[in-house]
């Protein structure tokens, strides 16, 4: 597609229950614009994380954004999750069933499923549509137990993701074991464009340990911290951590804080109480503002992922963690696009699952020899700025947003 003029005539509606990708949509609806594109973004008015504000005024002036009703009223053995994300796609059906503008619509992961609206769409009014796969669902549900494989319901769920995803003008993932998953669950492999998340590293970058006032106010100034943050839900594992924070509990040199929400917290909680581990912290998710503090409080950073669920999710977490210049340590399969990155990169260590010893081994490994820590850092952080940069994957994206509309 060629010529400003034309462009301009274009609006893209961006699909997503909640605001937890801030990010994504401070980062390349700017560029959007500036390319000549009108954006709304669809979110929900529920407030899926405390503190992140609100992404009207991060996106003033850039984009519209409109917030649809989670609604008042409560449905009857219904969870609040999926009542907000049932009156999130009746609401945005009916706003985008009789609009009239001719746009591309962008559906992310949540709710699940919905992307369906966007095959709609399409037949009915001629709308191409794209479909960023952050999660593969139904098929994460499944494999979490959500819901069992041989139910029709699960059975319908899936060929309907992959009617949507076949017929989609473009499928963007976020990983390489996810395409290759895609591909062998029948999705077209020239119909996938692979982009990595990222982080802002206006927002994120190294500090010392000494200038993070974060490590002052929770009395590890002097300590060695592993760091988990993020969402602790069902695709995470943490059994051996668990048990290496069990064994370490006399050495004080160490601790191992985790940072976030999600439904595994309240067995870490029970697990601290359990066994009196003093080592081990836990803090709800941090405020935007206090981010770069808590990105930087690990030296080292923990990521882990249960056995099948390679190819389903991609721990984005990862990219803080290179934004911070900061090793990792991921526990999971050798197929994960995180252990792909860390044996080609050199900037962090993989370790088995179901291995208590060699988490165990790697963790004394970074403690032991802070050399270590500071060089497979500066890797990371040469990675955020290089490969994983995030002028990389936007620039990437309004290509294929561009081409989606010639």
């Amino acid at each position: 597609m060629t010529g400003n003029k034309k462009k301009k005539s274009y609006t893209i509606r961006f699909f997503n229950t909640y605001e937890p990708v801030t990010s994504f949509y401070r980062d390349l609806l700017p560029v959007l614009k500036l390319h000549g594109f009108s954006t709304e973004v669809f979110i929900s008015s529920a407030e899926y994380r405390e503190g992140r504000g609100s992404l009207e005024s991060v996106l003033s002036g850039i984009a519209r954004v409109r917030y649809v009703s989670s609604g008042r009223f409560r449905l009857p053995g219904i969870p609040k999750k999926i009542r907000e994300m049932l009156t999130y796609a009746w609401g945005c059906s009916l706003i985008t069933l009789i609009s009239r503008d001719f746009t591309l619509n962008f559906f992310l992961s949540q709710p699940p499923l919905y992307s369906f609206w966007g095959y709609v769409l399409k037949k009915i009014k001629g709308q191409p549509y794209c479909c960023l796969v952050m999660d593969v669902y139904p098929d994460l549900a499944m494999i979490g137990g959500v819901l069992d494989k041989m139910r029709p319901l699960a059975r319908i769920f899936y060929r309907v993701s992959r009617h949507v995803l076949k017929n989609a003008d473009r499928v963007i993932v976020i990983g390489r074991c996810m395409k290759e998953y895609l591909v062998k669950n029948t999705i077209d492999e020239g119909k996938l464009e692979l982009i990595p998340n990222w982080a802002d590293e206006n927002v994120v970058y190294p500090i010392e340990k000494i200038k993070n006032p974060l490590r002052e106010e929770m009395g590890l100034a002097d300590k060695f911290v592993l760091l988990y943050s993020g969402n602790m839900g069902i695709s995470h594992y943490f059994d051996d951590l668990i048990e290496v924070a069990k064994l370490l509990k006399n050495d004080d040199r160490l601790r191992f804080v985790f940072i976030g929400k999600g439904s595994r917290v309240a067995e870490i909680e029970s697990a601290q109480k359990s066994y009196n581990l003093k080592n081990l912290i836990i803090l709800p998710m941090q405020p935007l503002q206090k981010l770069h503090y808590s990105l930087n409080l690990g030296d080292v950073h923990f990521i882990s992922l249960r056995a099948g669920f390679e190819g389903l999710v991609v721990p984005s977490k990862a990219y803080g963690a290179l934004a911070a210049g900061r090793p990792i340590i991921y526990q999971g399969n050798e197929n994960g696009e995180i252990a792909r990155m860390i044996r080609e990169e050199g900037n962090g260590t993989v370790v088995p699952l179901n291995s208590p010893r060699c988490l165990i081994e790697a963790i004394l490994k970074y403690l032991n020899e802070p050399g270590i820590v500071t060089f497979q850092g500066k890797k990371a952080y040469h990675l955020s700025k290089t490969r994983y940069n995030r002028w990389n994957s936007i620039r990437r994206y309004t290509e294929i947003i561009e081409s989606c509309l010639d």
